[in-house]
C-alpha cells in the first residue's frame, strides 16, 4: 500500500512544459510546493517536496535566463546577486552532503536485506553478523544525527540571509526579481529543513533496543511515522516475521532511493543555477 502511495506521489510531480512562460510557471510551481505539508515529518510528503523543487529550479533557470530580468539584475542587483551566489554554495553542499548519507543509507538497507534473506534460507543463525551489522547501523545513525544538525545550522545561515536585505530598491522590476527568487529560497529551506530534521530524529530507546536485539528478543511496536524510523526498527528487529521484515524494507530503499535520485536532481539544478547568475555578473 506504502508503495503504491508513493508511486502516485512521485507521478504527480511533473516536469514542466518548455511552451509554458516562465514567470507563471515559477509561480505555479512555488505554490504547488506550497499545498505540500512538509513540516509533519512524513517521508511521503518530504519526498514530494524534494521531487517539486528540482522542478522549480527548473523554472527558476529559465527565469534567470529571461533578457529582461538579466538587465534588471545586472544593472542594480549586486548585494543581492552576492547574496544568491552565497546561499546557493551553502544549498549546493547541503544536498551533496545529504545525498551521501542517503547513499550510505542506501548500502547498510541492502545490508540488512541479504543478512535477512541468507537468515530466512539458512532457517536461522548468523548471530554474530546481525551483531556487526546492529553495531555497524548504530555508529551511522549516530553521524548522520551530527551531520544532520550541522546542516540545519547552514541551513539557517541561508534563510536568515534570505531575510537580512530589504528590498529598498526604488527599481519595481527588480523588488519584483528578488521577491521571487527569494520565495524560491524560502521554500527550499523549508523542504531541506523538514529533510534534515527527519535525519536527525533520535529513535526513542536506542540502547534498549540494541540490547534486545543481541539477545535475539523481538518486540510488537506501532507502525514507523517515517522512512528512517521504519529502518531503525528493522534493525533493531521489532518486526514478527521474515515475511514482515523484508516487506518494510522494500519500502525502505524504494524511499530512501527517491531521497538520493532527488537530492542529486536538486543539487545538479542548483549547480545551473549557480552558473546562470555567475553568467549575469559576468555581463
Amino acid at each position: 500500500m506504502a508503495n503504491m502511495i508513493i508511486k502516485k506521489q512521485l507521478r504527480s510531480i511533473s516536469l514542466p512544459s518548455r511552451s509554458q512562460p516562465s514567470t507563471s510557471g515559477l509561480e505555479e510551481s512555488l505554490n504547488k510546493i506550497k499545498t505540500i505539508n512538509t513540516t509533519t515529518g512524513s517521508s511521503e510528503s518530504i519526498l514530494m517536496g524534494l521531487a517539486g523543487l528540482e522542478e522549480l529550479y527548473i523554472f527558476l533557470e529559465e527565469f534567470l535566463k529571461m533578457g529582461s530580468k538579466q538587465r534588471v539584475m545586472s544593472s542594480g542587483g549586486s548585494e543581492f546577486m552576492e547574496e544568491m551566489l552565497d546561499g546557493s554554495l551553502r544549498l549546493m553542499d547541503i544536498c551533496s552532503v545529504s545525498r551521501d548519507l542517503m547513499v550510505e543509507t542506501h548500502e547498510h538497507v541492502r545490508g540488512v536485506q541479504s543478512y535477512v534473506r541468507r537468515k530466512k534460507v539458512s532457517g536461522g543463525g548468523g548471530g554474530d553478523k546481525i551483531d556487526v551489522a546492529v553495531s555497524d547501523y548504530v555508529g551511522f545513525r549516530k553521524n548522520m544525527r551530527k551531520e544532520a544538525k550541522k546542516l540545519l545550522g547552514s541551513l539557517k545561515k541561508v534563510d536568515g540571509g534570505t531575510r537580512s536585505c530589504d528590498n529598498d530598491h526604488e527599481d519595481e522590476q527588480l523588488v519584483a526579481v528578488i521577491d521571487r527568487v527569494r520565495r524560491v529560497v524560502s521554500v527550499s529551506v523549508v523542504v531541506l529543513k523538514s529533510f534534515l530534521e527527519l535525519l536527525s530524529r533520535r529513535k526513542s530507546n536506542i540502547k534498549s533496543k540494541l540490547a534486545s536485539v543481541l539477545k535475539m528478543k523481538k518486540d510488537n511496536h506501532a507502525p514507523a511515522k517515517n522512512v528512517l524510523e521504519t529502518l531503525d526498527s528493522a534493525i533493531f528487529g521489532d518486526f514478527l516475521s521474515h515475511d514482515d521484515l523484508q516487506n518494510e524494507l522494500e519500502e525502505v530503499e524504494m524511499c530512501i532511493g527517491g531521497f538520493e535520485r532527488n537530492l542529486e536532481g536538486l543539487f545538479r539544478r542548483l549547480i545551473r543555477t549557480r552558473a546562470s547568475i555567475l553568467n549575469i555578473i559576468s555581463h
